[in-house]
């Protein structure tokens, strides 16, 4: 995860406190223990990161540096994560689901001005 919001997002990544900043925002990443078990075989295990971008070109950003951050790391290991792109005539919604089966979904809505 932290290597996707460094390589997409363009956040910097401290390995050590397990954090990540960009700019004045700055998370902490840690994992709680499940207060139900988790099924692991389920996609996603429940975790989807919703977030509504500005203007087709940021979906067009995300895409690109999505696509090179795969190419960067592509091996022998089969690549798990996979891209979609919904479009209706008003929404545009980008969704990835990255090697631990994450969804983040972006949306872009053509008929909202920022």
């Amino acid at each position: 995860m932290m290597d996707f919001l460094s390589d997409v997002f363009e956040f910097e990544v401290d390995a050590i406190s397990d954090s990540v900043q960009r700019g004045p925002l700055f998370f902490k990443l840690f994992e709680l223990e499940p207060q139900t078990p988790v099924i692991h075989n389920s996609p996603n295990n429940g975790v989807i990161f919703s977030f509504k971008v500005k203007s087709e070109q940021a979906l067009k950003e995300i895409m690109s540096k999505y696509n090179f951050f795969l190419y960067r790391k592509s091996n022998a290991n089969a690549i798990v994560e996979k891209l979609e792109l919904f479009q209706s005539e008003t929404t545009k919604i980008l969704t990835i689901s990255d090697i631990d089966q994450r969804l983040w979904r972006f949306e872009y809505d053509t008929r909202v001005d920022f």
